[in-house]
């Protein structure tokens, strides 16, 4: 009688097919997953950039000579990763940075552009009003929307 010890070649050839297929299927999955998360983490950068700059308006009484760092933040975020790029202007049809002389500076719009890995996924807006806006694959901000889902 004949014992069989180990695996021949088409039971292992099955198990790798089977493999690749659910990693062919997993991993889209996790891929959407992980932008996902990413768009949720510099969201709440965001909220929190948007704090300060409240904050700084009822000091200052407007947002004249407002950036990214004086409200202790980051031109790439997250700072390890730089899978966005933020941001920070006036609200006008034509931006201007807070710090030109002829800025509108009591508005702001904060603006995170996909780099890396997540490009392609939209760029995620913020505005003095509260206003947000995220759309898979924007590349301008449409506050009528308001959403960031």
């Amino acid at each position: 009688m004949w014992l069989q010890k180990g695996f021949n070649l088409i039971e292992l050839m099955i198990v790798l097919a089977i493999i690749a297929i659910l990693a062919a299927i997993a991993y889209p999955s996790y891929t959407k997953y992980v932008a996902k998360a990413n768009r949720g983490d510099v969201q709440s950068e965001m909220m929190r950039i948007a704090q300060r700059l409240q904050a700084y308006r009822v000091v200052n009484h407007s947002y004249q000579n407002a950036t990214l760092a004086v409200v202790d933040a980051t031109v790439s975020y997250p700072p390890a990763k730089g899978l966005y790029t933020l941001t920070l202007t006036d609200a006008a049809a034509t931006p201007k940075a807070l710090t030109e002389v002829s800025a509108n500076t009591q508005t702001w719009v904060l603006i995170a552009t996909p780099t890396s890995t997540q490009t392609g996924d939209g760029v995620i807006c913020l505005n003095h009003q509260g206003k947000k806006f995220w759309e898979k694959g924007a590349t301008d901000c449409d506050f009528s929307k308001d959403k960031w889902n």
